[in-house]
């Protein structure tokens, strides 16, 4: 093995201890509170995160072509630096603007990171030959992402509950050890097919090359949608049902311990992933064999449609903390599986760009629904908000199978 073989071998294991040190996020189950802490009306608080969703839609597929054009590593690290501004300015803000202001660079540190990270580990196999192993590393890294979010969550609700400066102060510490973790990684070489002159009227025609690839594939487009919006549908419920939660007494602590068992959960079936591929495709199962994130999209669906038909009075209950597992779970699984299928099927030189493009399909989707749901919660109850979403998620199900069919007759064929 010669030297770059040995350094793109380490960008995987490297890759493990960044996803654990960048996901220690103390603030996951706090930013909420803490505006509201911080005075902002609940109204205030959407807005919040109807900046941040804008804001990734503005510059996802941009930052996805500056990981294509410029590098994954510079692009790893420019994200780490943008998320610790945010934090610095998070904490010393005291006014609406100064809050976005902050949300505008958490945005930023997502959408470099949302394209360059995924990329540079794919890659990095892939001149290594070993790409079909990367169900497993991927399932490794949510694994270690759930893992890292269970930690969060409770050491992050017992600091918060002492002390908000506490908090974010760990968070701080936390960001920049993951910086210097970011340097480390080396770029793994990927085919350039542009050259480096005219670097805006190259970023202009990468960008739309890269969104003609993805939508020529029509089945690869009309599925990247339906995973991106389950997700944007998992994440709503994970952010409201925080909200309910407390409305009802619950304090932070017990929250964190509730979605820190969803999480764990998610661990588990991320790692089994490759192995339930596996055992579904021993079986003759038609479309879920073939595609088996479909199997966990409907792990998603049978969590959103328990949550809502489950007549539960206090969404506390067992019951509703099972659904929520089964969603967190689900999603889990359904995101390592897609990935892995995305990757298989698109171009190297324009991967981080596609994935900015699922990212941003990700940001339209919570633009649209999360102040519908918050709307349809206010002028009736959240379990008619969490029935819509499961009628929804059925159809978008419903869909996914047909298209799958479909697609799957063609290839036959």
């Amino acid at each position: 093995m010669n030297k770059i073989e040995s350094k793109l071998k380490k960008n995987i294991a490297k890759n493990y201890w960044y996803m654990l040190i960048t996901n220690l996020n103390f603030t996951h189950g706090l930013w909420m509170i803490y505006l509201a802490y911080k005075g902002l009306s609940l109204l205030e608080i959407g807005m919040m995160e109807g900046l941040f969703h804008v804001s990734s839609l503005l510059m996802e597929v941009p930052t996805g072509a500056i990981a294509d054009l410029l590098g994954r590593k510079a692009s790893r690290v420019a994200g780490r630096i943008a998320s610790l501004i945010s934090l610095i300015i998070l904490i010393f803000s005291n006014t609406f603007w100064m809050f976005a202001l902050s949300f505008f660079f958490s945005a930023l540190s997502y959408n470099l990171e949302s394209g360059s990270g995924e990329a540079l580990v794919f890659d990095s196999m892939k001149v290594l030959k070993k790409e079909k192993g990367y169900t497993k590393v991927a399932g490794n890294i949510e694994a270690i992402y759930q893992t890292a979010s269970i930690f969060s969550l409770l050491i992050g609700g017992i600091l918060g509950q002492r002390s908000f400066m506490l908090a974010f102060g760990s968070a701080i510490v936390v960001s920049m050890i993951a910086i210097i973790s970011a340097m480390t990684f080396y770029e793994p070489p990927i085919e350039k097919v542009v050259n480096s002159e005219h670097s805006f009227k190259n970023f202009l025609i990468h960008t739309y090359e890269s969104f003609k690839t993805l939508f020529s594939k029509k089945t690869i487009a009309s599925l990247t949608l339906f995973t991106t919006t389950l997700s944007a549908f998992c994440t709503v419920i994970f952010f409201y049902i925080q909200n309910y939660w407390q409305s009802t007494g619950l304090n932070i602590s017990t929250i964190g311990l509730y979605l820190a068992i969803g999480s764990a959960a998610g661990a588990i079936l991320s790692l089994n992933v490759q192995r339930i591929e596996r055992f579904l495709k021993r079986r003759k199962f038609s479309n879920i064999t073939k595609y088996p994130f479909l199997f966990f999209s409907m792990i998603v669906f049978s969590g959103i449609f328990l949550l809502a038909f489950s007549g539960f009075k206090n969404v506390h209950s067992v019951l509703s903390v099972v659904a929520l597992t089964l969603i967190m779970a689900g999603e889990s699984g359904m995101f390592v599986s897609f990935q892995n299928f995305l990757h298989q099927n698109i171009p190297s030189h324009q991967r981080a760009t596609i994935i900015s493009i699922e990212s941003m399909l990700f940001s339209i989707v919570m633009i649209a629904i999360f102040p519908i749901f918050g709307w349809i919660a206010d002028i009736s109850s959240f379990k008619v908000s969490f029935i819509a979403l499961s009628v929804i998620a059925g159809i978008l199900l419903l869909s996914a199978l047909i298209i799958m069919h479909r697609f799957s007759e063609r290839k036959e064929r």
